[in-house]
């Protein structure tokens, strides 16, 4: 007979995970909800900005966050070959786009056999163009195929980087005006400026916590798995004008806070190494992702892409926050801009090299990488390799090249730390 191994217990997830599940859960059920009585129900990219459906208690979910999590969970195929396949688009184009548009259409024809999480198809879209301009194409699909108005804030691009323009400001502030006003109309309900006001006090104190949250990993050996940070993110996506994200941060930074203390980490190895990790994750590869790099004693301690959702205005200021809207993501700076950040965060958690995921569906993202590589190799004098990936084509990843690429980089550093 052959013996069965006993299969190893799950560690208990910790307090601010479960509540992030949970969360999470409820904002499922209350657009589902809201499905079922035959009110709004709203698609958001990620960097919209979600205080205006927050202030009018409309539920929203997100495409690029529940792509991600369909892809981690594994059941992100059969929606991209459906778009490849009967809808006829092709593999060039964003997966998350690829993922979501094939889902929406084999829902709304009845081929969906459900996965989770699901979202329930919308009534009106959410567009904003300043983390990437493929959007706009995407969302323009799903408004035609799901006959659906848009609601759209166009976001000027500083070519020269310079303080953007008060007319640039103006032109954000106009659209973020005219789509209350056409949401007033929409939702037949009135915008509620004081609670308005509140929603843009309680998102700007849950950005400043995360960002408090994530500045604790400078600490050596760092308190924190880099890749944790990835869990909750969702956070600010989809919660980030909402208190029970408050909590959700206050309570992950007394259990950060208690590793420190304590000499802890949830990094579940020895960290022998610090390396940014620059990109999107590989969601459905995040486990062999994760467990490569702690074979070889490696802590990804910092992302630019977790703090992407750090829109900075004062609450009150239209024009402040016009303007944060403009300038909030990484996509909207030169290479040379976002490389003199990372050089900077590199320094600051004290990095001993530089993971880049060359990124299939996202070619603005890789086209950085490529050509500032050699900003920061000057700058910084450490070691930084390439791989191969996509956010959700599993197509595109392959374990051996990412655990050689690996191999090389940790011989690197181990070099540079005089072989020790």
């Amino acid at each position: 007979m052959t013996e069965q191994k006993a299969e190893k217990p799950k560690r208990e997830l910790p307090l601010s995970r479960q509540l992030v599940n949970k969360q999470t859960e409820d904002v499922y059920a209350s657009a589902w909800a809201a499905k079922e009585k035959g009110e709004s129900i709203g698609w958001s990219t990620a960097i919209f900005p979600q205080e205006l459906c927050e202030t009018f208690d409309v539920p929203v979910l997100y495409p690029e966050n529940n792509a991600a999590s369909i892809s981690a969970r594994h059941f992100g195929n059969q929606f991209i070959e459906h778009t490849e396949g009967e809808m006829k688009y092709p593999i060039n184009i964003c997966s998350y786009a690829r993922l979501n548009m094939g889902m929406a259409d084999m829902m709304k024809n009845g081929k969906f056999e459900g996965v989770e999480p699901a979202m329930p198809l919308p009534t009106f879209l959410c567009l904003a163009n300043n983390s990437c301009t493929q959007l706009m194409k995407w969302y323009e699909n799903l408004s035609e195929n799901l006959s659906i108005p848009i609601f759209f804030v166009d976001c000027l691009f500083n070519y020269n980087e310079e303080e953007p323009d008060a007319y640039k400001n103006k032109y954000v502030r106009s659209q973020i005006e005219n789509n209350i006003a056409a949401m007033e109309k929409f939702f037949n309900k009135k915008f509620d400026w004081n609670r308005f006001l509140e929603v843009q006090r309680i998102s700007q104190v849950n950005r400043k916590l995360f960002n408090e949250i994530v500045a604790l990993n400078t600490r050596m050996p760092a308190p924190l798995d880099g890749f944790d940070l990835f869990n909750y993110m969702s956070c600010l996506v989809i919660c980030r004008g909402k208190e029970s994200t408050t909590e959700i941060l206050k309570q992950l930074k007394k259990e950060v806070e208690e590793h420190i203390a304590n000499g802890t980490s949830t990094f579940r190895g020895t960290e022998e190494y610090r390396v940014h990790w620059e990109g999107i994750a590989c969601w459905p590869n995040l486990g062999f992702n994760l467990k490569t790099l702690r074979k070889y004693g490696v802590n990804a301690v910092m992302n630019g892409y977790v703090t992407a959702w750090d829109v900075a205005y004062e609450p009150g200021d239209l024009n402040g926050m016009a303007k944060a809207y403009q300038c909030s993501s990484t996509n909207s700076f030169s290479t040379p801009s976002i490389m003199d950040m990372r050089s900077k965060s590199m320094k600051k958690f004290a990095c001993d090299g530089m993971l880049c995921h060359v990124n299939r569906s996202c070619k603005l993202m890789s086209f950085h990488i490529f050509t500032g590589r050699d900003i920061i190799e000057a700058r910084n004098k450490i070691p930084i390799v390439n791989f191969d990936g996509d956010q959700s084509d599993t197509r595109v990843f392959s374990e051996a090249q990412f655990e050689n690429r690996l191999q090389g980089l940790v011989e690197v550093m181990k070099e540079n730390k005089g072989g020790k």
